[in-house]
Protein backbone atom coordinates (compact mmCIF):
# COMPACT_ATOMS: atom_id res chain seq x y z
CA UNK A 1 0.00 0.00 0.00
CA UNK A 2 1.40 3.33 -1.17
CA UNK A 3 1.99 5.78 2.19
CA UNK A 4 0.93 8.97 0.02
CA UNK A 5 -2.46 6.77 -0.75
CA UNK A 6 -3.31 5.09 2.44
CA UNK A 7 -3.04 9.01 4.30
CA UNK A 8 -5.32 10.08 1.52
CA UNK A 9 -7.92 7.14 2.03
CA UNK A 10 -7.49 7.50 6.42
CA UNK A 11 -8.25 11.19 5.99
CA UNK A 12 -11.69 10.51 5.60
CA UNK A 13 -11.95 9.00 8.99
CA UNK A 14 -13.16 11.77 10.94
CA UNK A 15 -11.59 12.50 14.11
CA UNK A 16 -11.14 14.57 17.63
CA UNK A 17 -8.42 16.93 18.14
CA UNK A 18 -6.57 16.91 21.56
CA UNK A 19 -3.41 17.98 23.17
CA UNK A 20 -1.49 15.14 24.89
CA UNK A 21 1.04 16.65 27.55
CA UNK A 22 2.85 15.40 30.53
CA UNK A 23 5.88 16.22 32.46
CA UNK A 24 9.41 14.88 33.32
CA UNK A 25 10.54 17.04 36.16
CA UNK A 26 10.45 20.30 35.82
CA UNK A 27 9.80 20.62 31.93
CA UNK A 28 6.60 20.47 30.39
CA UNK A 29 6.16 18.15 26.57
CA UNK A 30 2.68 18.66 24.86
CA UNK A 31 1.79 17.74 21.09
CA UNK A 32 -1.40 17.80 19.31
CA UNK A 33 -2.82 14.00 18.29
CA UNK A 34 -5.94 12.87 17.02
CA UNK A 35 -5.27 8.88 17.24
CA UNK A 36 -7.04 8.97 20.97
CA UNK A 37 -9.50 6.93 21.47
CA UNK A 38 -11.31 5.55 24.60
CA UNK A 39 -10.79 1.55 25.06
CA UNK A 40 -12.57 0.24 27.90
CA UNK A 41 -15.24 1.60 30.16
CA UNK A 42 -14.30 -1.21 32.83
CA UNK A 43 -11.69 -0.63 33.83
CA UNK A 44 -11.76 3.29 32.29
CA UNK A 45 -8.89 3.15 29.50
CA UNK A 46 -7.51 5.41 26.90
CA UNK A 47 -5.69 4.67 24.32
CA UNK A 48 -2.87 7.27 22.94
CA UNK A 49 -1.00 6.92 19.20
CA UNK A 50 2.50 9.20 19.57
CA UNK A 51 4.83 9.50 16.93
CA UNK A 52 8.35 7.87 18.11
CA UNK A 53 9.95 11.23 16.51
CA UNK A 54 8.20 13.43 18.78
CA UNK A 55 10.23 14.52 22.37
CA UNK A 56 6.79 14.32 23.81
CA UNK A 57 6.11 10.16 23.15
CA UNK A 58 9.55 10.00 25.29
CA UNK A 59 8.31 11.70 27.74
CA UNK A 60 5.27 9.75 28.23
CA UNK A 61 7.65 6.86 28.36
CA UNK A 62 9.81 8.40 30.78
CA UNK A 63 7.25 9.52 33.10
CA UNK A 64 4.61 7.08 32.95
CA UNK A 65 1.82 9.66 32.67
CA UNK A 66 0.09 11.45 30.06
CA UNK A 67 -3.05 13.79 29.95
CA UNK A 68 -5.62 14.12 27.05
CA UNK A 69 -6.80 17.24 26.38
CA UNK A 70 -9.89 17.59 24.50
CA UNK A 71 -9.94 20.74 22.00
CA UNK A 72 -13.13 22.54 21.48
CA UNK A 73 -14.05 23.71 17.99
CA UNK A 74 -12.75 27.09 18.17
CA UNK A 75 -9.42 25.99 18.84
CA UNK A 76 -7.61 25.25 15.66
CA UNK A 77 -4.48 27.91 16.32
CA UNK A 78 -3.94 25.77 19.06
CA UNK A 79 -3.79 22.61 17.51
CA UNK A 80 -1.71 24.29 14.96
CA UNK A 81 0.81 25.38 17.68
CA UNK A 82 1.36 22.18 19.61
CA UNK A 83 1.36 20.92 16.51
CA UNK A 84 4.41 22.62 15.35
CA UNK A 85 8.11 22.19 16.52
CA UNK A 86 8.84 24.85 19.46
CA UNK A 87 11.17 25.21 22.36
CA UNK A 88 7.92 26.41 24.19
CA UNK A 89 4.83 25.07 22.75
CA UNK A 90 3.04 26.76 26.04
CA UNK A 91 3.86 30.54 25.54
CA UNK A 92 0.47 32.35 25.69
CA UNK A 93 -1.33 29.05 26.60
CA UNK A 94 -3.09 28.77 29.91
CA UNK A 95 -2.00 26.04 32.29
CA UNK A 96 -3.40 24.32 35.51
CA UNK A 97 -2.16 21.12 37.34
CA UNK A 98 -4.41 18.19 37.18
CA UNK A 99 -5.10 15.42 40.00
CA UNK A 100 -1.55 14.23 38.79
CA UNK A 101 0.22 17.26 38.84
CA UNK A 102 0.21 17.08 34.99
CA UNK A 103 -0.11 20.01 33.19
CA UNK A 104 -3.82 20.80 31.87
CA UNK A 105 -4.81 23.14 28.99
CA UNK A 106 -7.36 25.25 31.11
CA UNK A 107 -9.38 26.35 28.21
CA UNK A 108 -9.74 22.69 26.90
CA UNK A 109 -13.09 21.20 26.01
CA UNK A 110 -12.00 18.29 28.13
CA UNK A 111 -9.83 16.45 30.77
CA UNK A 112 -8.20 13.10 31.33
CA UNK A 113 -5.40 12.13 32.99
CA UNK A 114 -3.83 8.88 32.69
CA UNK A 115 -0.88 6.47 33.71
CA UNK A 116 0.73 3.87 31.33
CA UNK A 117 -0.70 0.93 31.78
CA UNK A 118 1.44 -0.77 28.75
CA UNK A 119 3.06 0.14 25.77
CA UNK A 120 2.84 -1.38 22.12
CA UNK A 121 5.02 -0.46 19.21
CA UNK A 122 3.31 0.04 15.74
CA UNK A 123 5.96 0.67 12.73
CA UNK A 124 6.76 4.71 13.31
CA UNK A 125 4.69 5.04 16.65
CA UNK A 126 3.95 3.62 19.91
CA UNK A 127 0.65 3.03 21.10
CA UNK A 128 -0.01 3.85 25.16
CA UNK A 129 -2.44 2.11 26.74
CA UNK A 130 -3.35 4.11 29.93
CA UNK A 131 -5.53 3.62 33.08
CA UNK A 132 -7.69 6.95 33.47
CA UNK A 133 -7.01 8.98 36.80
CA UNK A 134 -9.21 11.78 36.41
CA UNK A 135 -11.79 13.10 33.94
CA UNK A 136 -13.39 16.25 33.46
CA UNK A 137 -15.66 17.89 30.71
CA UNK A 138 -17.21 21.07 30.47
CA UNK A 139 -19.73 22.31 27.49
CA UNK A 140 -19.00 22.78 23.90
CA UNK A 141 -18.26 21.35 20.55
CA UNK A 142 -15.25 19.26 19.83
CA UNK A 143 -12.75 20.13 17.25
CA UNK A 144 -12.57 17.63 14.78
CA UNK A 145 -9.80 16.85 12.01
CA UNK A 146 -11.37 15.51 8.63
CA UNK A 147 -9.04 15.14 5.27
CA UNK A 148 -6.25 17.09 6.17
CA UNK A 149 -8.56 20.15 7.49
CA UNK A 150 -10.03 21.23 11.17
CA UNK A 151 -13.34 21.89 11.38
CA UNK A 152 -16.61 21.24 13.75
CA UNK A 153 -19.39 18.61 13.64
CA UNK A 154 -21.88 21.01 11.87
CA UNK A 155 -20.83 20.03 8.80
CA UNK A 156 -24.29 20.65 6.88
CA UNK A 157 -24.52 24.59 7.95
CA UNK A 158 -20.76 25.05 8.07
CA UNK A 159 -20.66 24.09 4.32
CA UNK A 160 -23.24 26.60 3.57
CA UNK A 161 -21.12 28.95 5.39
CA UNK A 162 -17.74 27.85 3.47
CA UNK A 163 -19.48 28.07 -0.06
CA UNK A 164 -20.18 31.86 0.77
CA UNK A 165 -16.65 32.27 1.94
CA UNK A 166 -15.57 31.01 -1.13
CA UNK A 167 -17.55 32.94 -3.21
CA UNK A 168 -16.37 36.00 -2.04
CA UNK A 169 -12.81 35.00 -2.53
CA UNK A 170 -13.48 33.54 -6.35
CA UNK A 171 -15.85 36.97 -6.88
CA UNK A 172 -12.39 38.94 -6.00
CA UNK A 173 -14.05 40.64 -3.28
CA UNK A 174 -10.97 40.20 -1.46
CA UNK A 175 -8.02 41.50 -3.75
CA UNK A 176 -4.78 39.13 -4.50
CA UNK A 177 -2.44 39.00 -1.47
CA UNK A 178 -5.26 40.88 0.62
CA UNK A 179 -5.21 39.79 4.62
CA UNK A 180 -8.73 38.07 5.41
CA UNK A 181 -9.17 38.47 9.07
CA UNK A 182 -11.25 35.62 11.09
CA UNK A 183 -13.11 38.93 12.31
CA UNK A 184 -13.57 40.51 9.13
CA UNK A 185 -14.88 37.77 7.53
CA UNK A 186 -17.14 36.48 10.21
CA UNK A 187 -19.16 39.67 10.47
CA UNK A 188 -19.07 39.64 6.67
CA UNK A 189 -20.86 36.24 6.65
CA UNK A 190 -22.94 37.03 9.80
CA UNK A 191 -21.59 33.66 11.29
CA UNK A 192 -19.80 33.16 14.61
CA UNK A 193 -15.84 32.97 14.36
CA UNK A 194 -15.58 29.43 14.60
CA UNK A 195 -17.81 29.33 11.38
CA UNK A 196 -15.71 31.69 9.57
CA UNK A 197 -12.57 29.79 11.07
CA UNK A 198 -13.66 26.15 9.41
CA UNK A 199 -14.66 28.14 6.19
CA UNK A 200 -10.97 29.88 6.29
CA UNK A 201 -9.44 26.07 6.97
CA UNK A 202 -11.26 24.51 4.11
CA UNK A 203 -10.54 28.10 2.23
CA UNK A 204 -6.29 27.03 2.81
CA UNK A 205 -7.04 23.23 1.79
CA UNK A 206 -8.30 24.74 -1.31
CA UNK A 207 -4.97 27.06 -2.08
CA UNK A 208 -7.53 29.98 -2.19
CA UNK A 209 -5.72 31.44 0.62
CA UNK A 210 -2.79 30.87 2.67
CA UNK A 211 -1.39 30.99 6.16
CA UNK A 212 1.29 33.55 6.70
CA UNK A 213 3.00 33.54 10.10
CA UNK A 214 3.26 37.19 10.41
CA UNK A 215 0.02 38.50 8.54
CA UNK A 216 -2.60 35.60 9.38
CA UNK A 217 -4.62 34.33 6.75
CA UNK A 218 -3.73 35.99 2.95
CA UNK A 219 -5.86 35.70 -0.17
CA UNK A 220 -3.54 33.73 -2.33
CA UNK A 221 -2.84 35.31 -5.82
CA UNK A 222 -3.51 33.54 -8.87
CA UNK A 223 -0.31 34.44 -11.17
CA UNK A 224 0.99 33.13 -14.17
CA UNK A 225 3.36 30.98 -12.80
CA UNK A 226 0.88 29.21 -10.60
CA UNK A 227 -1.80 28.59 -13.09
CA UNK A 228 1.20 27.05 -15.53
CA UNK A 229 2.36 25.13 -12.89
CA UNK A 230 -1.41 23.46 -12.40
CA UNK A 231 -2.08 22.80 -15.90
CA UNK A 232 1.07 21.32 -16.78
CA UNK A 233 0.89 19.22 -13.80
CA UNK A 234 -2.96 18.03 -15.07
CA UNK A 235 -1.24 17.70 -18.52
CA UNK A 236 1.41 15.27 -16.92
CA UNK A 237 -0.66 13.42 -15.59
CA UNK A 238 -2.84 12.93 -18.70
CA UNK A 239 -0.10 12.09 -21.01
CA UNK A 240 0.66 9.18 -18.90
CA UNK A 241 -2.55 7.98 -18.09
CA UNK A 242 -3.05 8.19 -22.30
CA UNK A 243 -0.02 5.72 -22.48
CA UNK A 244 -1.60 3.36 -19.82
CA UNK A 245 -5.38 3.34 -21.65
CA UNK A 246 -4.84 3.51 -25.38
CA UNK A 247 -5.99 0.20 -26.62
CA UNK A 248 -7.56 -1.10 -23.25
CA UNK A 249 -10.11 0.82 -23.05
CA UNK A 250 -13.38 -1.00 -22.93
CA UNK A 251 -16.42 -0.12 -25.74
CA UNK A 252 -18.20 0.96 -23.02
CA UNK A 253 -15.71 3.52 -21.42
CA UNK A 254 -15.46 5.71 -24.73
CA UNK A 255 -19.06 5.53 -24.77
CA UNK A 256 -19.15 7.46 -21.24
CA UNK A 257 -16.67 9.70 -22.17
CA UNK A 258 -18.36 10.69 -24.89
CA UNK A 259 -21.24 11.29 -22.97
CA UNK A 260 -19.10 13.54 -20.71
CA UNK A 261 -17.90 15.29 -23.12
CA UNK A 262 -21.35 16.10 -24.85
CA UNK A 263 -22.60 17.19 -21.58
CA UNK A 264 -19.66 19.77 -21.30
CA UNK A 265 -20.08 20.51 -24.68
CA UNK A 266 -23.68 21.76 -24.67
CA UNK A 267 -22.89 24.22 -21.99
CA UNK A 268 -21.01 26.07 -24.21
CA UNK A 269 -22.55 27.66 -26.98
CA UNK A 270 -20.71 30.21 -29.84
CA UNK A 271 -18.02 31.78 -27.64
CA UNK A 272 -19.77 31.80 -24.76
CA UNK A 273 -20.29 30.25 -21.60
CA UNK A 274 -24.52 28.80 -20.78
CA UNK A 275 -23.87 27.85 -16.56
CA UNK A 276 -20.19 28.56 -16.81
CA UNK A 277 -20.26 26.42 -13.07
CA UNK A 278 -22.11 23.91 -15.00
CA UNK A 279 -19.29 23.53 -17.43
CA UNK A 280 -16.80 23.65 -14.97
CA UNK A 281 -18.12 20.64 -13.47
CA UNK A 282 -18.74 18.40 -16.68
CA UNK A 283 -15.17 19.54 -17.77
CA UNK A 284 -13.77 18.37 -14.45
CA UNK A 285 -15.87 15.14 -14.41
CA UNK A 286 -15.00 14.16 -17.83
CA UNK A 287 -11.30 14.54 -17.26
CA UNK A 288 -11.13 12.83 -13.95
CA UNK A 289 -12.85 10.25 -15.59
CA UNK A 290 -10.50 9.93 -18.11
CA UNK A 291 -7.50 9.26 -15.68
CA UNK A 292 -9.89 6.70 -13.56
CA UNK A 293 -9.58 4.68 -16.78
CA UNK A 294 -5.93 4.24 -15.63
CA UNK A 295 -7.16 1.93 -12.71
CA UNK A 296 -4.70 3.54 -10.15
CA UNK A 297 -6.29 5.07 -7.42
CA UNK A 298 -2.90 7.31 -6.38
CA UNK A 299 -3.27 8.88 -9.71
CA UNK A 300 -6.60 9.74 -9.46
CA UNK A 301 -6.27 11.23 -6.08
CA UNK A 302 -3.21 13.25 -6.71
CA UNK A 303 -5.29 14.70 -9.63
CA UNK A 304 -8.02 16.14 -7.69
CA UNK A 305 -5.27 17.67 -5.42
CA UNK A 306 -4.69 19.34 -8.02
CA UNK A 307 -7.00 22.69 -7.61
CA UNK A 308 -7.65 22.64 -11.48
CA UNK A 309 -11.38 23.64 -10.67
CA UNK A 310 -9.77 26.95 -8.19
CA UNK A 311 -6.98 27.40 -10.95
CA UNK A 312 -10.25 27.69 -14.04
CA UNK A 313 -13.00 29.48 -11.61
CA UNK A 314 -10.75 32.19 -10.61
CA UNK A 315 -9.58 32.92 -14.56
CA UNK A 316 -12.13 31.70 -17.19
CA UNK A 317 -14.77 32.53 -14.78
CA UNK A 318 -13.75 36.42 -14.65
CA UNK A 319 -15.66 36.80 -18.25
CA UNK A 320 -18.37 34.58 -20.11
CA UNK A 321 -16.53 34.62 -23.25
CA UNK A 322 -14.34 31.82 -24.32
CA UNK A 323 -13.65 30.23 -27.56
CA UNK A 324 -14.92 27.27 -28.98
CA UNK A 325 -10.79 26.10 -29.61
CA UNK A 326 -11.22 24.46 -25.98
CA UNK A 327 -14.03 22.37 -27.34
CA UNK A 328 -12.35 21.17 -30.43
CA UNK A 329 -9.12 20.43 -29.05
CA UNK A 330 -11.37 18.14 -26.20
CA UNK A 331 -12.61 16.40 -28.97
CA UNK A 332 -9.61 15.52 -30.59
CA UNK A 333 -8.46 14.21 -27.34
CA UNK A 334 -11.54 11.97 -26.68
CA UNK A 335 -11.79 10.91 -30.53
CA UNK A 336 -7.49 9.62 -30.25
CA UNK A 337 -9.08 7.55 -27.61
CA UNK A 338 -11.87 6.25 -29.48
CA UNK A 339 -9.51 5.34 -32.28
CA UNK A 340 -6.85 4.14 -30.20
CA UNK A 341 -4.44 6.65 -31.46
CA UNK A 342 -1.99 7.46 -28.93
CA UNK A 343 -0.46 9.93 -31.33
CA UNK A 344 -3.94 11.80 -31.79
CA UNK A 345 -4.90 11.96 -28.23
CA UNK A 346 -1.75 13.41 -27.17
CA UNK A 347 -1.91 16.04 -29.83
CA UNK A 348 -5.13 16.52 -28.59
CA UNK A 349 -3.86 17.25 -24.76
CA UNK A 350 -1.29 19.07 -25.61
CA UNK A 351 -3.40 21.80 -27.76
CA UNK A 352 -5.59 21.87 -24.98
CA UNK A 353 -3.09 22.26 -22.02
CA UNK A 354 -1.69 24.90 -24.26
CA UNK A 355 -4.83 26.90 -25.16
CA UNK A 356 -5.60 27.05 -21.29
CA UNK A 357 -2.70 28.43 -20.36
CA UNK A 358 -2.32 31.12 -22.78
CA UNK A 359 -6.11 32.26 -22.29
CA UNK A 360 -4.79 32.44 -18.02
CA UNK A 361 -2.17 34.72 -19.61
CA UNK A 362 -4.40 36.77 -21.01
CA UNK A 363 -6.94 37.89 -18.28
CA UNK A 364 -4.17 37.99 -16.13
CA UNK A 365 -2.29 40.24 -17.66
CA UNK A 366 -5.87 41.99 -18.24
CA UNK A 367 -5.79 42.23 -14.37
CA UNK A 368 -2.29 43.54 -14.12
CA UNK A 369 -0.73 40.11 -13.11
CA UNK A 370 -2.70 38.59 -11.01
CA UNK A 371 -5.73 37.81 -10.01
Amino acid sequence: MDAAHFRHVVGHLASGVTVITTDTGDIRYGMTASSVTSLSADPPMMLACLNNSVPTAGAVTSSGRYAVNVLGDGQGELARQFASPSTDKFRGVAVHPGTLGLPLLSDALAHIECEVAERVTGGTHTIFLGRVRSATAGNGQPLTYFRGGLGRFAFARDDEVYGRARELVLSRAYAADETLPLEDLAERLGVDQAAAFYALTRLSSDALVRRDADRGYVIAPLDVRTSDETFDARHAIELGVLSIIIGATTDDEIAELRRRFDAMAALLVGERFVDFHGYLDANYALHEYLVSLARNPLLTATFGRLGIKNVMTRSFGVTPETSQKFVEAQRHLIDGVAARDLEAARRGAVEYCELAKQRVREIIAAAGGSI
